[in-house]
C-alpha cells in the first residue's frame, strides 16, 4: 500500500503478505518457472511497514507467502532476518509462514520461534512431494528423506507444540508400486498433521510430461485414496495430544 492508501478492512483478523514471487527451481513436474518467471523479493522495509499497518487497523496475523518463499533475498537479507525484522519492528500479535522448501532452512533458523514469545505459529509447511528417493531424484527435489526426517527432527525439538504440513504427489512417472509402498510408509512415520494430496498430472512444457513409465489414472486415484487414509490417522493423533488444552 502506498503511504496515503486507505485500508479497506475485510471483516476478518488474518491478511496474507506476497515477500516473493516466482522461482529458479526447476522440479520436472512444475510449471511455475514459467508461469511466474525468475524470483525477485520486496524490500525488508516495504514488508514491515505493510504489517505494522495491518498491526493498527486491528489485524491479529499475518501470513507470509510466496511461490518461493524460502528463496526471500533482500541485499543480504534472507527470510530469518525477515522474519526477526517483523518480530522486532512490528507489533502484529501472531505472524505465520506459508510453504518452504526444506532445502532453504538452516535448522539454526527454528530458534526464532522461541525467542517470539508466541508470536511466531507453531506451524511449518514443508513440501516434501514423494517420501522415495527414487521418485525425489526423478522430480528434481533437491531434498532425500533422510536429510527430511533430520530437519523434522531439528524443528520439533526446537519449536514447542509444532505441527506439520505437507505437499505430496503420487502417481508420477516411473513411480512402481514398491515407490509408493516406500513412500506411504515414509509419510505415516513424519506423523504430519494434514497432507496436500495430488495425483499426478503433465503439464505441457515441464520434463516429467516426457517421461515414460506413466501412471494409469485409476491407480493415481487408488493412490490418493490410500495416502488420505494414512493422513486421516496422522491428523487424528496429532489433534488428539491437544486434547485437555487451551491453544
Amino acid at each position: 500500500l502506498a503511504p496515503d492508501e486507505p485500508l479497506h478492512l475485510p471483516s476478518r483478523t488474518r491478511a496474507f503478505i506476497k515477500a516473493q514471487d516466482g522461482c529458479d527451481n526447476h522440479c520436472t513436474f512444475c510449471i511455475v518457472t514459467v508461469a511466474r518467471g525468475a524470483e525477485r523479493s520486496r524490500p525488508v522495509a516495504e514488508i514491515v511497514a505493510e504489517v505494522q499497518q495491518l498491526a493498527d487497523a486491528g489485524y491479529q496475523e499475518a501470513v507470509l507467502t510466496g511461490v518461493h518463499l524460502g528463496g526471500y533475498a533482500d541485499g543480504a537479507a534472507a527470510l530469518p532476518e525477515l522474519v526477526a525484522a517483523l518480530l522486532a519492528h512490528t507489533a502484529l500479535p501472531r505472524l505465520r509462514l506459508s510453504s518452504l522448501e526444506p532445502w532453504d532452512i538452516d535448522p539454526a533458523f527454528f530458534d526464532l520461534w522461541p525467542r517470539s514469545a508466541g508470536r511466531l505459529c507453531p506451524h511449518l509447511h514443508l513440501p516434501l512431494q514423494a517420501g522415495c528417493d527414487k521418485t525425489l531424484k526423478r522430480m528434481a527435489r533437491r531434498t532425500r528423506t533422510a536429510g527430511f526426517r533430520e530437519l523434522v527432527a531439528q524443528a520439533r525439538a526446537r519449536i514447542p507444540d509444532l505441527t506439520l504440513s505437507t505437499d505430496i504427489i503420487v502417481g508420477f512417472p516411473g513411480e512402481t508400486d514398491a515407490d509408493f509402498a516406500e513412500s506411504l510408509d515414509f509419510i505415516a512415520a513424519l506423523d504430519f498433521a494434514h497432507v496436500h494430496v495430488f495425483p499426478y498430472s503433465a503439464r505441457e512444457g515441464t520434463a516429467a510430461a516426457t517421461f515414460g513409465g506413466q501412471v494409469a489414472v485409476e491407480e493415481r486415484r487408488r493412490r490418493v485414496d490410500a495416502v488420505e487414509a494414512v493422513a486421516r490417522h496422522s491428523s487424528e493423533k496429532v489433534r488428539g495430544g491437544f486434547l485437555g488444552t487451551v491453544r
